[in-house]
């Protein structure tokens, strides 16, 4: 190879890999996950069976809403619903009962119940924002997550 070949493919090399590098910036998100439920759209509420979630701990998705029971009675405040895929890459969320938090199963963030950030995505680039929280109520037997 000639010493000019030589320059121009090690300028176009060293252009490409920061032409790479800049897309994975640090504003990368680390891929676009679904909007959450009530984000617009004319999305409705969402209800779920009171049964579904007996026990403290227990939890039920439905529609893109992660529904999980805090409290022993049956009162609003004893339920929490949030969105149920991590705004980091659409990762499924999982309330981990006996630590407290909601935990990501695809990069392992997790989030309080109030949807606060407790730690961002591990091994992964990007970063996550806070959960969508949902107000909810109670009726009939069923747990509505009040989306709008």
């Amino acid at each position: 190879m000639k010493r000019g070949e030589f320059l121009v493919k090690g300028v176009l090399l060293a252009c490409s890999g920061a032409c790479m590098l800049s897309a994975c910036s640090s504003s990368d998100d680390g891929g676009a996950a679904p909007n959450p439920p009530g984000n617009g759209g004319g999305s409705s509420n969402v209800s779920v069976s009171l049964s579904n979630l007996n026990n403290i701990g227990d939890q039920f998705t439905s529609s893109g809403v992660l529904f999980f029971r805090i409290g022993a009675g049956n009162s609003p405040s004893d339920f929490v619903a949030t969105e149920s895929v991590c705004p980091h890459q659409g990762g499924q969320l999982v309330w981990q009962e006996n630590e407290g938090y909601i935990e990501c199963q695809l990069h392992f963030a997790r989030y309080e119940d109030d949807g606060d950030v407790i730690r961002g995505p591990q091994g992964a680039s990007g970063s996550t924002r806070a959960l969508r929280v949902y107000s909810t109520s109670i009726s009939g037997g069923n747990i509505t997550a009040i989306l709008g």
